[in-house]
Order: structure tokens, then sequence, then C-alpha cells
């Protein structure tokens, strides 16, 4: 039933993350299928304006978001965070990384 799990498990997991920083000025789309996801972030949301190379945003994110546990793994195409986990995850456990992935961008992105 891993499959299974995935994608219900997956859509429950992109809502709650939608939920949790999809508002965030720096938030500029989470995107995913199953239980992979990334979140993409810009410097100024209404104009699609990305940050600086040099700034190194999903870094900085993955970075705190390890400090709390959770691996999460920043993307070479520009500030993107990656998220993969394992197809068995839970609700509850999606919970505790959306909470660690809120923080993590509250840190990085006061």
């Amino acid at each position: 039933g891993l499959v299974e799990n995935a994608g219900r498990v997956g859509a429950y997991f992109k809502n709650a993350l939608q939920s949790a920083i999809g508002d965030h000025p720096n938030v500029g789309e989470i995107r995913g299928e199953g239980l992979l996801m990334a979140i993409e972030f810009v410097e100024d949301k209404t104009a699609r304006r990305f940050f600086e190379p040099a700034g190194q945003v999903g870094g900085r994110i993955a970075a705190a978001l390890l400090e709390q546990g959770i691996i999460g793994r920043a993307m070479p195409q520009g500030d993107i965070l990656g998220l993969a986990p394992p197809l068995c995850l839970t609700t509850e456990e999606a919970d505790i990384i959306t909470a660690a992935t809120a923080r993590a961008v509250k840190a990085v992105l006061a």
C-alpha cells in the first residue's frame, strides 16, 4: 500500500505546507506529486523575482531544517527546497515536517 499511501499522505502534506507557508511573501510556489515536494523561494512574490544566487536561500533553509532533524535538499536550479520523505510517511509525520519547515522559513526569511 505504499503507492496509495504516498498519494493520500502526499495530498495531505502538500495542503499542510500550503496552509503553513503558502502565504509567506517569499514562497513563490509549493509543488509536488505524491510525497516529492518542492518549495520555491522568491525575493518578490508578485513580480516573481528570484533572490540573488549568492544569498543561497534554499541552502540556508535546508540547514535550518537539518538543525531540527529534518533532511531537505537545496536544489541547484534556484532557491528551491526539495523534500522527499519515505513512502510510508504518516499524516502525523507530515505535520512534524510541515511545522519544522515553517520554523526554518521564518528563521531564514523573517
